[in-house]
């Protein structure tokens, strides 16, 4: 009796390079329910078991309703996601992630667009959240917030697009998840999403944010101490979302994708940067809506690819780049209903890209889960040497006394810093500063000799270890054992 096989397969793209022929494919989605209206989406590993997890708001209605949650999704570690814990937060809040308290594990901060406030959500170490401080944002309409290190202390502050205000906060972290008064800054009109790299390449944390009501993104560059230069703007289409910086062209140099989902307009328009903090005249690349911008390389040919979410065709495309930042062809994933933010990590631990999305809504019909996608990327020949993405390796041997490697991976041109503190947040040793080309290196930590505990060298405990790299940053515990 001869048995029968049905293999589905949403989308496959066969490439031919001249060292590898390339097979992409991307199975239908896995959709998790998460309630109404989920909205912007964050990945991080909040549990420490070493592989990403989801966090979205879940907004109920469409307008203000007074309630809301923010669902956690936690990794089974290959890729599939448990039913969401629930924590009940603001009215309609966006999300970032960052060791905000520097205890090692990742926590949430969010603005939340109704009440006008900052949530501080910390992390227990497994995954488990408190919320532990709320205040005002400086503004109205808080909205899709970032948290870089603006002015090089060690630790993860705040910015705050307020978009019916037309300003921008800025808080500073104590070190310790409480933050100083906001400082104010103006924006374009109805500024809506935030995000920092470092744009001008001199070690520091710039801003870019999008502006829904002047059609522009506006460029801030860092003046080394957390204050900032007056901001250039520059013309995109009408109503910039959530946009995304990355090396397209292969210059060394970030890239600026932004999606524009006004109906007349659904363009996502790719500014090409200079190195020094200014960008070139946008090309625009047609979506349907598009809202959020997730860059990666998606196919492993050695350049960075884009996913864009179509609000209005409940779907992503996925841009593939010819290696100049021309991007051709492209292909389309159906998600759910109103797909809206976009993440992408490895979820199941296989070496190349997935993604995830949040459903929202499409014209007043709401959509309710987050949608997963895995790539099944096969045959590629990877150019030696050159890593996919950013990483942070868990330093060997570990335990150690008295010296430890500690690995690290950067896939463009980055300003490094490896900085090792105790648990404190009180710096104790400086392994790396310094503008490092693609590649994978390591870094060894000599603990004996160093001048504490009363000169008797650093005690034996735990100490964090952290990465800074663009806009890139990870924290990690080592164990000195004496």
């Amino acid at each position: 009796m001869m048995k029968s096989f049905t293999i589905i397969v949403t989308a496959v793209i066969v490439l031919a390079t001249p060292n590898s022929v390339v097979a992409q494919i991307f199975p239908p989605a896995v959709n998790y329910p998460v309630g109404l209206r989920p909205y912007n989406l964050v990945s991080a590993d909040f549990d420490g078991d070493d592989d990403f997890d989801l966090a979205t708001s879940s907004n109920g209605a469409f307008e203000s309703d007074g309630i809301d949650s923010v669902c956690i999704l936690m990794n089974n570690g290959y890729g599939t996601f448990a039913a969401p814990v629930k924590y009940s937060v603001g009215d309609a809040p966006s999300l970032a992630e960052a060791d905000l308290d520097n205890d090692g594990d990742i926590d949430l901060a969010a603005a939340d667009y109704y009440t006008h406030k900052i949530y501080i959500l910390l992390n227990s170490g497994v995954g488990a959240f408190v919320v532990a401080d709320s205040f005002a944002s400086g503004g109205i309409n808080a909205h899709k917030l970032c948290t870089p290190d603006l002015d090089g202390d060690n630790d993860f502050d705040l910015v705050v697009p307020n978009s019916g205000s037309n300003n921008l906060s800025i808080f500073f972290n104590n070190g310790d998840a409480t933050f100083t008064a906001p400082v104010l800054y103006t924006t374009g009109t109805r500024p809506n999403t935030a995000i920092s790299a470092d744009l001008d390449l001199d070690g520091d944390s710039d801003l870019v944010v999008t502006n829904n009501g002047s059609s522009s993104v506006s460029v801030m560059l860092n003046n080394g101490n957390g204050t900032f230069a007056p901001r250039v703007d520059y013309a995109v289409r009408l109503f910039p979302q959530s946009p995304s910086l990355a090396d397209y062209n292969g210059d060394g140099c970030l890239d600026l994708a932004v999606p524009n989902s006004w109906p007349s307009t659904p363009f996502v328009s790719v500014l090409m940067g200079n190195c020094n903090g200014t960008f070139n005249p946008r090309v625009d690349w047609p979506g349907c809506r598009p809202h959020t911008v997730a860059s990666a390389d998606y196919d492993l040919d050695g350049d960075i690819d884009m996913a864009v979410t179509n609000n209005e065709c409940n779907s992503i495309s996925i841009f593939l780049n010819d290696n100049t930042g021309t991007f051709a062809p492209h292909f389309t994933l159906a998600a759910g209903i109103g797909t809206q933010h976009i993440v992408t990590k490895d979820f199941d631990g296989d070496g190349d890209f997935d993604l995830a999305a949040s459903n929202f809504d499409n014209d007043g019909t709401p959509g309710n889960t987050i949608s997963v996608f895995m790539n099944l990327t096969v045959g590629v020949v990877e150019e030696a040497g050159v890593p996919r993405e950013y990483q942070l390796e868990q330093n060997y041997p570990n335990p150690f006394n008295p010296a430890t490697v500690i690995r690290y991976s950067l896939p463009v041109a980055s300003y490094v810093t490896l900085k090792v503190h105790n648990i404190l947040g009180q710096e104790v040793a400086t392994l790396v500063t310094e503008e490092m080309k693609p590649g994978s290196y390591e870094a060894t930590w000599n603990a004996s000799g160093m001048a504490r505990q009363a000169e008797g060298g650093l005690a034996s405990g735990v100490y964090l270890y952290r990465l800074q790299a663009g806009g890139f940053s990870q924290t990690r515990k080592l164990v000195l054992l004496r």
